[in-house]
């Protein structure tokens, strides 16, 4: 470690110390201090090695009563210093001037301790106090740190001040125990997921589903991933479960909710038990979340004998059943659904429409086909409508989980697989009533997903909208530029009190340019991920090149079709 000494301290606070920064002099063969420029030369293995002083994200260490605290600086300012008063005196009795000076703090967020031998631990139960020593930090220091907590060489990028180090994080980290992309726009959200994505898919096996609400990540992994446009998926009702069934059916504020409850839960379970296909299954026992086939239709016909029934009364005369009229207001919103063909890949399966078929169904939404095996899946739902997508989305997180719960009930062991949530907060939001069968679904996974080998990384550029639940259950931040207040103080309030302060960092980081923080890596991490290759389709519009181009006439015929097929016909 080294001993270069740059400052000292001038004032503790629980979450932030200042360091004043002394001038550079190098009396009786000892360097010490900062000049000018604020770049010192350390002495290394491999002789000095220059080192710019107070540049935010880069780090200084402070003496310890044992070992030294590892601080990130996130502000450097120059402040008027004042002469105290006995100097005043003594240059006022010499008849000397006083000559206004100057000094230099450096506000730096402690990230953990160095023991003397260099290994270094999160967290502190110590401060330093004022007048405390404090230290340059060598780039070896901080390679030896890094390499300590990595789980292999996964790495994101390359530490944003030091180029030839690469950001090596700890996959297993982020992933089981949940993460979180966030920037605004512009920021390079899509290019940081690309980038991810594309690195796990250099592994030999990897398992990841892509909820990709605008089309623009079909291009950006060529052979390694199947894209699974909403156009062609069929999430079939008979692998919802019971209360994701009532959901489409029933308005639990009504009157004749209970009875409509009642009556379709035993109905739905005659269904299930009386399918020919499901009787040949040789199941000890089906339940009513039971996901096998059953004919739905069935069950509305029996709702609506029921609903119009009369029977016979006293003196032969016909009265009403005693369930007449209490199922009109469900059949008028089920059949509202079952007349929307945006419903069809709910109530209208063509191929997922047998039990039999439920395999067939998750090996594609695992990228396990026989002959057509891929490491990762992008569910695209931009040809989805809004009003359908959550239920979509629910389903699908569910029905992954429950894949999960089951494969380690049966194996013992895990069969690992990362979701990734874009633009969550559309769906996953927690003041939409809309979204909350999907956020129940999410939230599932992220309080119990970790026992079983499922992973939740949440990407939003408007994380105050995203659940507190879910966010409250990750444990890594991929933080872009994040330049709005309110954003940034939401954030902030999710972080650990040590390392809250470098959230005043992320307004000015450059676009693919991130901070890094949580289990994943040992310490906050300032990191420039590498580009994608290919990439997504999320570049801004050029307004000023399209404009420049010469006129076209424009095909409104053509858009105008595609709108009302809700889809593109091959050329």
């Amino acid at each position: 470690m080294s001993d270069y000494r740059i400052g000292k301290i001038v004032s503790v606070s629980g979450e932030r110390i200042f360091i004043s920064l002394i001038d550079y002099s190098d009396g009786d063969g000892i360097e010490e201090g900062v000049p000018p420029t604020m770049i010192v030369n350390l002495s290394t293995a491999h002789g000095p090695t220059p080192l710019l002083i107070g540049q935010p994200g880069t780090f200084l260490s402070v003496c310890l009563p044992v070992g030294r605290l590892l601080a990130m600086i996130t502000t450097i300012d120059m402040r008027e210093s004042i002469p105290i008063q006995s100097e005043v005196k003594t240059a006022e009795a010499e008849g000397l001037a006083i000559i206004e000076g100057h000094k230099r703090v450096v506000c730096a967020v402690p990230v953990g301790t160095l023991d003397p031998g260099g290994k270094f631990e999160r967290g502190t139960d110590v401060l330093p106090t004022v007048n405390s020593s404090a230290l340059a930090v060598s780039p070896v220091t901080i390679n030896k740190v890094y390499e300590q907590y990595a789980e292999g060489t996964f790495s994101l990028g390359h530490l944003s001040l030091i180029p030839s180090q690469p950001a090596n994080i700890n996959l297993d980290a982020f992933l089981s125990r949940h993460g979180a992309i966030l920037g605004q726009t512009g920021g390079g959200k899509s290019w940081a997921v690309a980038s991810f994505l594309q690195k796990i898919s250099l592994f030999p096996q990897s398992t990841a589903v892509l909820f990709d609400l605008h089309g623009e990540y079909s291009s950006a992994f060529g052979n390694e991933a199947d894209v699974i446009s909403g156009n062609d998926i069929e999430l079939p009702y008979w692998l919802m479960n019971s209360e994701e069934l009532l959901g489409l059916m029933v308005d639990r504020t009504e009157s004749a909710a209970p009875n409509q409850i009642a009556k379709f839960k035993d109905l739905l379970q005659a269904a299930k038990d009386n399918h020919p296909e499901n009787q040949a299954l040789g199941l000890d026992r089906i339940t009513i979340d039971t996901p096998v086939y059953f004919n739905f239709k069935e069950i509305l016909q029996e709702f609506r004998r029921l609903d119009t029934q009369m029977v016979q009364g006293a003196n032969n005369r016909e009265r009403q059943g005693p369930l007449f009229g209490q199922f009109t207001r469900l059949l008028m919103r089920v059949d509202s659904r079952l007349n929307d063909r945006r419903y069809d890949l709910i109530f209208n399966p063509k191929t997922y429409a047998t039990s039999a078929s439920m395999e067939d169904l998750f090996r594609r939404l695992l990228g396990e086909q026989p002959e057509n095996q891929k490491k990762l899946v992008i569910i695209d739902l931009s040809p989805v409508p809004y009003d359908v997508r959550n239920s979509v989305i629910s389903l699908i997180l569910r029905c992954l989980f429950d894949f999960s719960y089951w494969y380690r009930r049966l194996n013992g062991a895990s069969y690992p697989i990362a979701v990734f949530a874009d633009e969550a907060h559309i769906y996953l939001n927690e003041h939409d009533s809309n979204s909350r069968p999907a956020c129940e679904s999410a939230e599932r996974i992220a309080k119990e997903g970790r026992k079983y080998g499922i992973s939740l990384t949440v990407i939003s550029q408007r994380p105050r909208e995203v659940s507190s639940t879910i966010l409250s259950q990750c444990n890594s931040f991929l933080c872009l530029r994040i330049s709005n207040p309110d954003d940034q103080s939401y954030v902030k309030n999710l972080l650990p009190d040590s390392v809250r302060g470098i959230t005043s960092m992320f307004a000015t980081l450059r676009r693919g340019e991130c901070i890094l923080l949580g289990e994943s890596v040992m310490m906050p991490t300032r990191i420039k991920i590498d580009p994608p290759s290919p990439t997504p389709h999320s570049d801004d519009t050029s307004f000023y090149t399209t404009w420049n181009k010469a006129h076209e006439q424009l095909n409104v015929a053509d858009v105008l079709n595609a709108w009302r097929r809700q889809g593109i016909l091959d050329k």
